[in-house]
């Protein structure tokens, strides 16, 4: 497990609803809040909440249960497992819910009798103990008609025999359906309240997570910014999703000594648990798969022995038609934007890659590229090859050439034949060949460091700066704790990392060396893998 890895007492993302991780929003709280005000009053009725599969219904109903002995109302919630034993063993088991005595004869023992002696039970209770009743059927699209039309009966009962009873019905948003359609069941017009329990915003998303990590006890942070933001975004505003992405990812990190869970360990850990990708299928039937995979296999090489053994060959393929640099450059210069409206979606993408916030700067700040935007962010600018920003491995702003009216673009992924860009509004791959006609070799890049850090560092120096820099710097291969004052040794250091980039090898660390000490990071984004 991974307790130990992350410093948490417990699971803080386990599959069964509990009580003690609830985190409300308004939404939530307004649906408790109702059901508090309905189950308080004397008249009966019937409330209706329904959501997606995962969306927290049933922890809802566990908190109303909880909360409903705080204010007279005495509860019973039931659920799919109650109602898989049958109509008349769920009936007999409202009777021990309600603190009733069971019939005892076989008689007594019928729909018609149980439903009638439980409204009789519950307005004894009522007249001697002012008591009012709730009655919470969870997973109720799993019931058929004929269970509902027996919940409408015990309600009429109850309110003839003057025992205030309320019921909470919870299910799928077909449930919804199921009730305001033309053959709804006649319980659907006691109905008084319809809520839509809707699926958590992405900032409630990441405060989900955060709550549950912080009751089970965390003393630290295991998801990255980027990381956070995926598992809030895979995680499509449902907690069950949420919390199966966020366990799978911390057992995966533990397996893997990881103590920082990112955006790339957040995706493949999404095409393991999510339904729609292939992996998730793989995972759960990876034996059936096997064993087909193998008969194919032999039934391919059958086939093809079979094939090549009868003297026939198999065609060759036509030839793929290319298209020319020409062509290529054409429809590039067909895609990009005007140029302001460009410059402004590249730079405004490239922000949010990093997560900055409209409170933080301004995209227009940004643009100019300061040496420091804002606080602990910072921009540098100089020229290079695709071979060298291929080693930062960061997302850049490129400048075209003046030909093309000063358009910049934004490098989302290099490999060694091709690379993938932004214009602003749509990713394009061309050859490095085709794109370096148009490319004049500028460069803008962004950044997060230390704001305590100087502008520059060199020999002599120390103080500010220094912890930030020897946290960054590959590990001394002589060993010996950190050094606080920049010494030789930190000047080869130094130097051992320029020349890794590509960048002047001068000692000094100016902006291009603290751009690429931070691009050796897991945290922030990256280009993207599988370019040609």
């Amino acid at each position: 497990m991974y307790l130990q890895t992350f410093g948490l007492r417990e699971p803080p993302f386990g599959d069964a609803p509990d009580t003690r991780f609830a985190c409300l929003f308004p939404r939530e709280r307004d649906i408790l809040a109702h059901v508090e005000y309905q189950s308080g009053s004397d008249d009966s009725s019937v409330t209706l909440i329904t959501g997606e599969a995962g969306s927290g219904k049933s922890l809802l109903c566990l908190l109303m249960e909880a909360d409903a002995a705080h204010h007279g109302v005495r509860p019973v919630r039931r659920g799919a497992d109650d109602y898989a034993l049958g109509t008349t063993a769920w009936l007999r088991s409202m009777y021990a819910g309600f603190g009733l005595p069971l019939p005892l004869s076989a008689e007594a023992n019928t729909e018609d009798h149980l439903v009638d002696g439980l409204a009789a039970g519950l307005g004894r209770l009522a007249h001697h103990v002012s008591h009012r009743f709730l009655l919470i059927l969870d997973d109720v699209d799993t019931l058929h008609d004929h269970d509902l039309a027996i919940v409408e009966r015990l309600l009429l009962a109850c309110a003839n025999a003057d025992a205030p009873f309320h019921v909470v019905l919870a299910g799928l948003p077909t449930l919804r359906e199921r009730f305001d359609g033309a053959g709804a069941p006649s319980l659907a017009a006691h109905v008084r309240s319809r809520l839509p329990l809707a699926p958590l915003t992405p900032e409630e998303s990441e405060r989900y997570v955060r709550h549950r990590l912080h009751v089970a006890g965390t003393t630290q942070m295991p998801f990255s910014r980027l990381g956070l933001r995926s598992l809030r975004d895979d995680g499509k505003g449902n907690p069950r999703r949420l919390n199966a992405l966020a366990h799978r990812a911390l057992e995966r990190a533990a397996e893997r000594g990881e103590r920082s869970i990112g955006e790339r360990a957040l995706g493949f850990v999404a095409r393991e648990v999510l339904p729609q990708h292939a992996r998730y299928w793989l995972r759960r039937y990876r034996k059936p798969i096997l064993a087909i995979g193998a008969m194919l296999a032999i039934l391919f090489v059958g086939g093809a022995a079979t094939w090549f053994l009868s003297g026939r060959s198999p065609s060759r393929p036509k030839n793929l038609a290319t298209a020319t640099p020409e062509q290529a450059l054409a429809k590039f210069q067909d895609a990009l934007p005007p140029p302001d409206t460009g410059k402004l979606r590249v730079w405004s993408e490239l922000l949010a890659r990093w997560q900055v916030t409209s409170k933080e700067t301004s995209v227009a700040n940004a643009i100019s590229c300061d040496a420091v935007i804002f606080p602990g962010f910072a921009c540098v600018s100089g020229r290079g090859s695709l071979d060298q920003l291929r080693r930062f491995d960061r997302p850049l702003i490129l400048e075209l050439d003046d030909a093309h009216a000063k358009q910049e673009v934004l490098l989302v992924g290099a490999g060694d034949q091709d690379v993938r860009l932004y214009l602003g509004g749509k990713y394009v791959e061309l050859t490095r060949d085709v794109f370096e006609r148009v490319w004049n070799g500028r460069f803008y890049a962004v950044f997060r460091v230390d704001p305590s850090m100087p502008p520059k560092l060199a020999r002599g120096d120390s103080g500010q700066g220094m912890s930030w820099l020897m946290s960054h710097l590959p590990a001394d291969p002589a060993g010996g704790p950190p050094s606080t004052t920049f010494d030789r040794a930190v000047l080869s250091r130094v130097v051992t990392v320029q020349q890794r980039f590509g960048i002047a090898a001068d000692g000094v660390v100016g902006p291009e060396t603290m751009f690429a000490l931070s691009s050796l990071e897991a945290d922030g984004p990256h280009l993207a893998r599988g370019i040609p």
